[in-house]
């Protein structure tokens, strides 16, 4: 399948709609454990207060937050292997967490960064899937054509092109593809 401009239209908006709702003004508290250099800092990834801080509904959001980004993406680029969404969708999530480093309301955090993937994964995933079964009737019904064609032809007493000349509406003949390979002459006539 082609890649979608549909999907492509509705992944440059729902991006948009991420961008604000990641970046934008927060409506409440945050929690987490915020590092002055965000997801940036080596060490927030190995400090256990970055994987048990903030809850567990929050990762869960972060997550489906990013399923219908994936999906959107994987339509966008539809035929392009797996990895390149996932790529570009870790990339997406990594510009994310990098922009809320200096924002006083926003916390970046690691695990929102493995959430984030997680979701657009899962998008990616479910898009792939729906597509794989989408193509299955088509892929049936060109398997069922090929071989009514291969029955047809291997039992047709029919031939497909005709021995005898055709006489024209002007009194002409008109050869037959044998007559014009010289395999069969004309009626009255010799092949020269």
């Amino acid at each position: 399948m082609r890649p979608s401009r549909t999907a492509a239209v509705l992944l440059f908006a729902y991006a948009v709609v991420m961008l604000w709702v990641t970046l934008g003004p927060a409506p409440g508290a945050v929690s987490g454990n915020q590092a002055p250099g965000g997801v940036l800092d080596p060490s927030i990834w190995f400090d256990s207060d970055t994987w048990t801080i903030g809850s567990q509904t929050e990762f869960e959001l972060n997550v489906l937050l990013f399923v219908p980004f994936g999906a959107l993406l994987a339509f966008a680029v539809r035929g392009a292997p797996a990895i390149v969404p996932a790529v570009m969708s870790a990339g997406f999530a990594l510009l994310i967490e990098v922009a809320q480093i200096p924002m006083a309301d926003r916390i970046s955090d690691p695990r929102d960064l493995v959430a984030n993937s997680l979701g657009a994964v899962i998008g990616i995933l479910i898009a792939r899937i729906s597509d794989a079964i989408a193509s299955i009737p088509a892929r049936l019904t060109a398997r069922r054509r090929a071989a009514f064609a291969r029955e047809a032809t291997r039992t047709s007493p029919i031939r497909t092109t005709s021995t005898a000349p055709i006489r024209t509406a002007t009194g002409g003949i008109r050869l037959t593809a044998d007559d014009r390979a010289g395999t069969r002459a004309p009626a009255g006539r010799s092949i020269r």
